[in-house]
């Protein structure tokens, strides 16, 4: 409904103005934007991967990727430095290596003479995925398909999960009216037809990041990479040591993570 009732606006205006006005918004200088998610799964191998690019003005579409920096996770607790390198390929930086919980974890970026570091970081816990099925429900269009997701939460922790739905979509929730309980909700997706396939995630976050990624998501509701430029800067826990006026965009996190997915009907 949502589309349709834009697609429609869009026509109008074009029907009616023969001259489209684009706002002149106020450009700074570019930030340095730090895509860092490191991810655990048991029994698994993982690649953890880092993207870096550059933030632009509001209308620009693509933020330039960062291909010469240095990029090192930092483990505290056994005074051990790894370094990621850069695929040129997939343009990320990557590493092969496994975060274990209980040990304290930071990052280092430099870039440009300047060194970005974050704050110190724990693996987080998650939960594995019960169920995940398609239902046959809709919202207001009639054309939407509804996936349920089911997971079972742990009584003994406060918790805090991110799902990463596809297509670019995110949900944060936090166990506090769940707690200990299995919890199902619905998922409506009004682009993907019959035969598509859906990759859902849950991983594990703490609260400062619940906090960050809800403020996230009301801004990039419409959809979009989260990390493209939004109306108005949301701070990360990553700063820029060299020169703090300068800070980045961005946030580093580890996340206990499970994935389910689904072939739409």
């Amino acid at each position: 409904m949502k589309n349709i009732f834009i697609l429609i606006c869009v026509g109008f205006l074009i029907a009616s103005c023969e001259e489209v006005i684009q706002l002149d918004l106020p450009n700074e200088s570019p930030r340095l934007v730090v895509e860092a998610s490191l991810k655990m799964t048991p029994n698994e191998s993982i690649t953890q991967e880092i993207k870096l690019s550059l933030s632009g003005p509001f209308y620009q579409e693509e933020n330039p990727i960062v291909s010469e920096a240095t990029i090192e996770l930092i483990d505290l607790s056994n005074n051990i430095v790894y370094e990621f390198e850069y695929d040129y390929t997939h343009q990320i930086y990557s590493l092969q290596y496994t975060p274990n919980f209980d040990i304290e974890y930071k990052i280092r970026i430099i870039y440009e003479d300047e060194v970005y570091e974050s704050t110190v970081e724990q693996l987080m816990y998650s939960a594995p995925i019960d169920t995940i099925v398609q239902g046959n429900n809709t919202l207001f269009g009639g054309d939407e398909k509804e996936v349920v997701i089911s997971f079972s939460d742990n009584e003994e922790r406060d918790d805090y999960y991110l799902f990463d739905l596809g297509e670019n979509l995110y949900l944060a929730t936090k166990d506090e009216f769940y707690q200990g309980n299995v919890f199902t909700f619905s998922y409506f997706y009004d682009e993907l037809i019959a035969g598509d396939e859906i990759n859902i995630k849950i991983m594990g976050i703490d609260e400062r990041h619940f906090n960050f990624m809800t403020i996230l998501i009301e801004q990039t509701e419409e959809g979009g990479r989260p990390f493209n430029t939004t109306p108005s800067t949301i701070r990360g826990n990553i700063t820029n040591i060299t020169n703090p006026d300068h800070y980045p965009l961005g946030y580093f996190r580890l996340s206990e993570t499970y994935k389910a997915s689904l072939i739409l009907e």
